[in-house]
């Protein structure tokens, strides 16, 4: 019956219990009133609800009903149903119409008559809420249901296998420590999951251990599966591209998105591979019988099922990646079949959706991080918002995080690759303080203004960018070109129904290396080829011409036919595959913002049509011409190649279009006199010739100077050669740097008394004497007093603590400060904890820089010449004159303070006849000795000063002051104090770098950041041993590397070439050069050097050299 008085659909407590109804109670109890208001007496108040699931014909839906007495007939459908169906009626024929999606059919009152308790009402015991799901999907509500997913799936053909390697070591069982509430949340865990079959007991012989980690609404186990992965055999199905899947929305106008309920588990794991899966807790041993979180080829696995099951749909209306299933039409009704269809399939595979993460019959939604529209695909707004109150990353891990977040969006970003340029090079550098290989992810960055700045800017353009529309492939496109120095864009654009061009998607990234070196135009053409192999899938077999645009007029060029080399013309073919015309848009009319929606608004009347690029004919020409090309010397003179990139360079030179009227043409090129004007524009090149060639040698600034004048002449050529040579990386790395060494002499603190400041070194490689072939030196800086000690070889530090206190400590007591070398005894922990039990302050010496333990190197020098004197032929009865050197050395009168150790130390030193000695007068009775010694420490100390200055003036006349370096600034070092691993030192570069400075550590000391091979190397050198880098890059682009490969949060690069090999331990390792130039050499163990090209040339050059 149909009540629009009703403001409820009813149903009578008989039908219900008959029809096995589920009563539910309402959170308002339901008050019948009567028509004027009044409480109708005698109805009870109603508290009870239910869902049925009533048909009409071929028509079904779920609706809720409230139980009543009320009701006089056994259902009223109310003013709910009424307004949602909003059916027409005719009260004479006394038939309602109403529509649902396909459904269009009337009902007449037989069909209400069906109704009767006879069945037509069909109840569901799935008790799912429908509210949201379209009424034509409501048979399928077994699929949303969550209990219906509690079932153990059947075993099918796709059950996931687990293959180990036999000869691996499988891991050992172990158990991580849980709190309270993990506990809890375990054995709920465990409960429910044996409860559904799940899980069960095991008795495996490997075990995983679990831990938990915190989500929005509790915890959530984790499974560390690292162990079993490790030695397991991946499956190598492969996960859909995100880039393909979007390309198929084209025309889309309608979605519907699906969410499946815990995906992995309803794939069952073969039962002889169950036991693998066991994880260990404090409540035992389990393993899963189904599909775990965890395993590296779960997702793999699950993707191979799910597309077997859509097979015939993929792509034709439905993407899915994992557990996420869009669906997509033109229209609804064919959407309506789409979905129906789908549903169907989930259900009778047993996959259940999660109806909270479900929508349908959207015209926007989001859909794996992306905002799916029918304008187009937009970022997530969520997301988006996020971005905005993003802070600077100041560690590795936390620009690596914003950098993958970034990399996601990349295609809706113009000009990524240049604007991320400054973060991404940061990576590449070590943080403060790191000294290790691996890069430590906490390690703080050297956060720079232009990493401010470009942080900054990236995060105003994911706010600012426009929607990518969908590339529809029976439209135009248009394809935007450029390229720089540093690196090439591209965006994608088509036409909306208003005739204005809106992006489909951007393209960019930075040049390699070899790259790089190419001639501009190269670089624009190379823009074009990547773009149009990129977007092949759109542009490729279109009927309608698309157009490429460019600003680079040089690219007409790609049309003369002699001109193009082996790499041009497999250029030439692939552009041949596609139908397309070249346009130019001059640069001074290129006013491109960053999003292109506003190019419609540009002055096109300036684009001249350049025509095809390549035709078929063309084609075959240059092919011919190619090999008579060397036959046929250009007329001129002049290299053809040369002389035509000149005349088409001049016509955009913004010198010549002002200074025409100074220089005269000859034969079609510009000229100063005899020589030739070279433009701007090829200056680096003509630079490059004439100095980094091997017909040039990398001579000096005066021969390339000269060189480059026999032929070519430019108002500024003298300045740029200067600047080119200053920045030529092979010049500074091979050329010695001459003039006096940099760095005044900084002295060290003057000491106010004997053996509170001592110096140590050790004399080794003697021959034997008596068993000993090493001298232990060690000298006090206030009185220059010195010891010697004999010993059979260098000390370990433990065994350096034993001397010291035998030979020092004994004599002197503690000293306030240590100064020595960087050799390992002293650098060492135990050392450094032996001196911090004694209270005693650890001065090291800076790496390659003996000048900074000079008194102890004076001594040195003066024992040694001792020796030398005393020294039998065979030189072994140098240990016994030990004694003698030390007391002739502390009894002498020393330079710096007129007067011998003995007597600042001790009052009194010895004549060289003590026969002839008188006796002491009075004043120098021992009664007298200490306050006589302790008066003349003040006079020992101002000639200390004064020996020092005297010194520091005579040292200075040699010297020069250094450069002012500041943090950050790169400088090079000298390989004087390196080990080389190359045949010749002769032959190896002065200077090796640059490195970053990371700290100032006093005018004549920095700190540098040194690749891991050099970790045994100390960073703190002299500034003595380093040469500045420039800091103009015209010429060179330093920064211009190839993008690195994102390998989850780590960065990886291309290998350039391989420079050495070596065994280390049975291990082979190779010394690798990589593609970036600010990546210096480093040894890779050889499973990691995946090149084997480069390996087969490595060895067939060098087969002497370790190899596998």
């Amino acid at each position: 019956m149909l009540d629009c008085g009703c403001t409820r659909c009813l149903i009578t407590p008989e039908l219900a219990n008959r029809l096995g109804v589920e009563p539910n109670p309402l959170k308002t109890p339901v008050v019948f009133a009567q028509l004027d208001g009044t409480p109708a007496y005698g109805v009870p108040v109603t508290e009870k609800r239910g869902f049925l699931r009533m048909t009409m014909g071929s028509h079904a839906e779920t609706l809720q009903f409230v139980i009543s007495t009320m009701a006089h007939q056994p259902v009223i459908l109310g003013v709910p149903w009424l307004r949602w169906q909003n059916p027409q009626i005719d009260w004479k024929r006394e038939t309602f119409t109403f529509w649902d999606g396909n459904c269009n059919f009337e009902s007449t009152p037989k069909d209400i008559e069906v109704l009767e308790p006879e069945g037509a009402i069909a109840a569901t015991s799935q008790g799912v809420p429908l509210e949201s799901v379209p009424r034509v999907y409501h048979e399928f509500a077994e699929v949303f249901s969550e209990k219906e997913c509690d079932q153990l799936p059947p075993h099918r053909k796709t059950d996931c296998a687990i293959e180990i390697d036999p000869n691996a070591k499988l891991p050992k069982p172990k158990l991580y420590a849980m709190s309270e509430p993990e506990k809890r949340a375990l054995r709920e865990f465990i409960d429910k999951n044996i409860e559904r079959g799940f899980i069960e007991p095991s008795q495996s012989p490997m075990a995983a251990p679990v831990f938990f980690r915190p989500k929005a609404d509790g915890l959530r186990l984790v499974v560390d599966y690292r162990g079993l992965n490790a030695i397991s055999t991946t499956n190598q199905y492969p996960l859909p591209l995100m880039s393909e899947m979007l390309a198929q929305l084209g025309e889309a106008r309608i979605f519907t998105k699906l969410d499946l309920r815990e995906a992995f588990y309803r794939i069952r794991i073969k039962d002889e591979d169950c036991w693998k899966t066991a994880f260990n807790c404090h409540l035992g041993q389990y393993h899963f019988k189904v599909l775990p979180f965890g395993l590296c080829g779960g997702p793999k696995v699950f993707m191979q099922f799910i597309n077997e099951t859509f097979r015939d749909m993929l792509y034709k209306g439905v993407i899915i990646y994992l557990d996420d299933i869009l669906l997509y039409s033109k229209s609804l009704s064919e959407h309506i079949r789409l979905t129906r269809e789908v549903l169907r399939r989930l259900k009778e595979n047993q996959l259940y959706a999660k109806l909270s993460k479900c929508e349908f019959h959207k015209t926007e939604l989001d859909y794996l991080g992306f905002r799916i529209s029918t304008k187009g695909i937009a970022m997530d707004p969520a997301k988006v918002q996020d971005v905005l109150a993003w802070e600077p990353p100041r560690t590795r891990r936390q620009l690596q995080g914003f950098l993958g977040f970034a990399n996601f969006y990349r295609q809706f970003i113009k000009d990524f690759a240049k604007l991320s340029l400054p973060l991404t090079e940061l990576l590449k550098t070590k943080g403060v303080g790191e000294t290790r290989k691996t890069k430590t992810p906490g390690a703080k960055l050297n956060w720079t203004p232009e990493c401010q700045e470009a942080f900054e800017e990236l995060k105003r353009r994911f706010t600012s960018q426009p929607i990518l529309v969908h590339a529809q492939r029976d439209k135009p496109f248009v394809v935007h070109c450029d390229a720089s120095e540093a690196a090439y864009g591209a965006i994608l654009l088509q036409a909306d129904d208003e005739g204005a061009l809106r992006p489909c998607a951007y393209l960019s990234r930075k040049f390699t290396a070899t790259e790089r070196n190419w001639r501009v135009w190269e670089k624009e053409a190379f823009a074009v080829k990547a773009a149009l192999s990129h977007w092949r899938h759109f542009l490729e077999g279109t009927e309608a011409q698309f157009e490429v645009w460019t600003d680079h007029k040089n690219l007409q060029a790609l049309r003369t036919p002699q001109r193009l080399n082996a790499k041009q013309l497999r250029w030439a073919q692939f552009f041949n595959r596609f139908n397309f015309k070249l346009k130019f848009f001059p640069g001074t009319q290129n006013r491109m913002a960053d999003a292109l929606s506003r190019m419609p608004d540009a002055n096109y009347s300036a684009l001249g049509e350049v025509g095809t690029v390549f035709t078929k004919e063309q084609l075959g020409l240059m092919v011919q011409t190619r090999a008579t090309a060397k036959e046929k010397p250009p007329p001129s003179g002049q290299p053809h190649e040369l002389s035509q990139e000149l005349r088409l360079a001049a016509d955009a030179d913004p010198w010549l279009q002002s200074h025409r009227d100074e220089l005269s043409q000859t034969g079609g090129l510009w000229t100063h006199g005899s020589k030739y004007y070279v433009p701007e524009e090829l200056r680096g090149r003509v630079l490059a010739q004439a100095h980094d060639s091997k017909l040039a040698g990398h001579f000096g600034f005066t021969k390339t100077l000269k060189l480059l004048n026999r032929q070519f002449w430019w108002p500024t050529i003298r300045k740029d050669v200067k600047g080119y040579l200053q920045e030529c990386p092979v010049c500074a790395m091979a050329k010695q740097k001459v003039g006096r060494p940099e760095g005044l002499l900084q002295s060290v603190a003057d000491p106010s008394r004997p053996w509170t400041d001592i110096a140590m070194d050790f004399v080794v490689d003697l021959p034997n004497s008596n068993g000993f072939n090493t001298i232990w030196t060690i000298i006090d800086l206030f009185s220059k007093q010195a010891h010697f000690v004999a010993l059979k070889r260098l000390p370990t530090a433990p065994e350096l603590a034993k001397l010291f206190l035998q030979h020092v400590f004994r004599l002197h007591g503690c000293p306030k400060r240590i100064i020595s070398d960087r050799g390992s005894q002293f650098t060492s922990r135990f050392w450094k904890s032996f001196l911090g039990i004694l209270g005693t302050e650890r001065a090291l010496s800076t790496a390659f820089h003996p000048e900074t333990d000079g008194a102890t190197e004076r001594v040195q020098k003066t024992l040694q010449q001792f020796l030398r004197c005393y020294s039998t032929y065979q030189q072994d009865q140098w240990s016994s004159m030990l004694p003698l050197a030390e007391y002739c050395i502390n009894n002498s009168d020393h330079a710096s303070t007129g007067v011998s150790p003995f007597k600042v130390v001790n009052g009194r030193d010895f004549p060289p006849f003590p026969a002839l000695q008188k006796e002491l007068p009075s004043d120098e009775k021992p009664g007298n000795w200490g306050e006589k010694i302790a008066a003349a420490w003040p006079s020992v100390q101002e000639a200390l000063r004064t020996a020092k200055v005297d010194y520091k003036k005579y040292a200075d006349r040699k010297r020069t002051v250094p450069p002012d370096y500041k943090v950050g600034e790169l400088v090079y070092l000298s390989t004087k104090h390196l080990k080389s691993t190359q045949p010749s030192r002769k032959l190896s570069p002065r200077y090796v770098g640059p490195f970053p400075i990371s700290a100032v550590v006093n005018p004549v000391t920095v700190r540098l950041q040194l690749p891991h091979r050099w970790r045994k190397v100390h960073p703190v050198f002299h500034v003595s041993l380093l040469k500045p880098a420039p800091n103009t890059h015209r010429w060179s682009k330093p920064g211009a590397d190839p993008v690195p490969i994102m390998v989850g949060a780590h960065t990886h690069f291309e290998i350039k070439d391989i420079l050495d090999s070596k065994k280390s331990r049975g291990k082979l390792y190779y010394l690798v050069q990589w593609s970036s130039q600010t990546l210096h050499p480093e040894w890779v163990a050889a499973e990691h050097v995946k090149a084997p090209k480069l390996r087969k040339q490595f060895h067939t050059k060098f087969p002497h050299k370790p190899g596998p």
